[in-house]
């Protein structure tokens, strides 16, 4: 998890919504990526479940996010 804060960008993550989606402090966080605080075993699980979870999130977007809907015109 040397890399939190680069998978958190990646998925367009703030702090706060990370910290809420895996019931860890903003601060202890904010610690952790700057170096200067430790995660347990059980908040980097945490962790780690809540960004496999929005990845997953994001993959189940539709694909044709930018496509012509259906008898409609491009804009």
């Amino acid at each position: 998890m040397k890399n939190l804060r680069s998978h958190r960008n990646t998925l367009r993550l703030s702090q706060t919504r990370l910290a809420k989606l895996a019931g860890v402090s903003r601060f202890k966080i904010c610690l952790f990526e700057l170096g200067d605080g430790e995660l347990t075993e059980e908040e980097k699980g945490r962790i780690h479940t809540a960004l496999e979870a929005e990845a997953q999130r994001l993959r189940s977007l539709p694909d044709s996010l930018g496509a012509v809907p259906a008898g409609g015109a491009a804009a």
